[in-house]
């Protein structure tokens, strides 16, 4: 009787391709990896914005992957990707600032005073916004300003 000798499977790409697959694991793909976040606190016309408000940072360029950060009550925030996970892409980023719709999908959303009657001039709201922020590599303190031009906000 012939004996049949066991062979161990062989990785079909060899140990490179194993190194390979073992580094995007831990490493990561997309946005997780890139080791930079951000927060700060925004301000309208000198006063701290209220709660509710959407900030996004768009990166420069077209691989630049959005972040999102949201006011509290004192107008900071903190920039995430998604919402499981902080951060932000280094470099150049066009900010833009918007307060949320006023009507939803079922009518009219109820808001604090503060946010309802918060008036941030549209050019802050899109791909135009005059804002640019440069993000460094590890953690940025960003604070934002806007100047509405509303004598209510002048001191």
């Amino acid at each position: 009787m012939a004996r049949t000798r066991f062979r161990a499977p062989r990785w079909p790409f060899g140990s490179a391709g194993l190194l390979s697959l073992a580094s995007a694991i831990v490493v990561g793909c997309g946005p997780r990896g890139v080791g930079a976040t951000a927060s700060g606190v925004l301000t309208v016309d000198g006063r701290p914005a209220p709660a509710g408000v959407r900030i996004d940072f768009q990166p420069d360029g077209p691989r630049g992957s959005p972040s999102t950060g949201i006011t509290d009550d004192k107008g900071r925030y903190e920039l995430w990707f998604t919402p499981g996970h902080r951060g932000v892409m280094p470099g150049e980023c066009r900010v833009m600032v918007q307060r949320p719709p006023v009507a939803g999908p079922d009518g009219p959303r109820e808001m604090p005073e503060a946010l309802r009657t918060l008036r941030i001039p549209s050019a802050f709201a899109g791909e135009q916004s005059p804002l640019i922020r440069t993000v460094k590599p590890g953690h940025n303190s960003i604070d934002i300003e806007i100047d509405t031009g509303s004598k209510r906000g002048k001191r």
